[in-house]
């Protein structure tokens, strides 16, 4: 998890894990830097790598390019992270609530599970 968008070429990264699993073979790739959470979009001004990020279609056309059919495509919600009650916002990192729960509960990660055929 989190290590895809580091792909120097994601499209060759794709097309490699492609060539390497058998038919059946199933690639779940998760992440949480992507186009639709845009609580992440800053995460690039933090690291020198560069990194890719893609919306949901663009990692379906990706993941179907590559020759993967997309089995499904889903963001899966962080109930894990605890969210403050109301009254303690703004947080050194949020300055609203209602963004703390859509990055988690609502965004969360990205998962799209591509599959060889």
């Amino acid at each position: 998890m989190e290590a895809f968008y580091y792909a120097r070429d994601p499209h060759a990264a794709l097309r490699e894990l492609r060539r390497v699993l058998r038919p059946g073979g199933t690639f779940f790739c998760a992440v949480n830097y992507y186009e639709e959470n845009v609580h992440s979009h800053h995460w690039q001004e933090d690291i020198a790598i560069e990194m890719t990020r893609w919306s949901r279609p663009e990692y379906r056309d990706a993941f179907r390019d590559a020759g993967f059919h997309v089995a499904t495509q889903d963001n899966v919600p962080d109930r894990e992270t605890e969210i403050p009650p109301a009254d303690v916002f703004p947080t050194d990192d949020w300055e609203r609530r209602e963004a703390m729960v859509e990055r988690y509960r609502e965004l969360g990660t990205l998962l799209t599970v591509g599959v060889v055929p």
